[in-house]
């Protein structure tokens, strides 16, 4: 009766432990810094879940190169949170071109001026002016001026990756972007691109009254997938870099009609 009584005991503790192992295991995985990826995940959901902020999912793709494509993540594989440091790349460096020197100009000698020679008045038709259709007229250097604001200005969106992986791009690039707002994003919307830059203070007092943003190109909606969204960069007046912030397309600063 002993014996019979210490086998099922055995037996509870070793079903015990089988159930127990796979969770421990994952905690302790979850310690070290690595999380094994559930159905359903996404790149987005396990940012939120353990860097507390899901428009750090770029970090995560960062951290872990197996991935490709961070709209795919399989069941099963690990994502780690804090890697080996990444090897920058390494910025292609500006060649100035030298511009020719300037040659020195021979003098030029006067040559004397003939007689002057009296011309009869010509009759001349009176032309009068043709009238032309209103036509756009575009101000590059009010549309790339940016503005001014005495508060901490993020947006509605930010630029998450190039799809050629480029740290500077341009016009006719493609672009993924995730925007952080209730209003709808649809296919060939228009949305402008922009950078925080300086501070600016007072020129008495050296009080900082606020922060100059600088527009850096426009982008139109091309593809959605989930939460991201597929953009063409349509024109830039600064190369687009990873991080820059997005806001609605105004019309009438962007294309502007001037009256002649």
């Amino acid at each position: 009766m002993r014996r019979l009584m210490g086998v099922f005991f055995s037996t509870i503790l070793i079903f015990s432990f089988c159930i127990v192992l796979p969770g421990w295991t994952q905690e302790k995985k979850e310690m070290e810094g690595v999380y094994t990826i559930k159905k359903g995940d996404t790149l987005w959901d396990i940012s939120s879940k353990f860097l507390k902020d899901p428009f750090l999912w770029p970090k995560l793709w960062e951290r872990n190169p197996y991935i490709t494509n961070p709209h795919w993540i399989y069941p099963g594989n690990p994502i780690r949170f804090s890697a080996e440091e990444p090897v920058k790349k390494e910025e292609p460096k500006m060649v100035s071109e030298e511009k020719p020197k300037e040659s020195v100009a021979e003098p030029v000698v006067a040559k004397p001026e003939p007689p002057p020679v009296e011309k009869k008045p010509e009759v001349v038709a009176e032309v009068k002016p043709v009238q032309e259709e209103e036509k756009p007229f575009n101000f590059p250097d009010i549309r790339s001026a940016g503005f001014m604001s005495d508060m901490d200005y993020r947006g509605i969106g930010l630029v998450l990756e190039s799809k050629e992986g480029k740290n500077l791009m341009s016009g006719g690039d493609i672009v993924y972007l995730a925007f952080k707002t209730s209003e709808s994003i649809l296919i060939g919307n228009k949305y402008t691109v922009f950078r925080v830059s300086d501070e600016i203070k007072h020129p008495l007092t050296g009080r900082t009254i606020g922060r100059k943003y600088n527009i850096v190109g426009n982008v139109q909606i091309i593809d959605q997938s989930g939460k991201f969204f597929t953009a063409k960069i349509i024109e830039s007046f600064d190369a687009v870099m990873r991080g820059d912030y997005i806001q609605p397309y105004s019309k009438e600063k962007m294309e502007g009609l001037l009256i002649k």
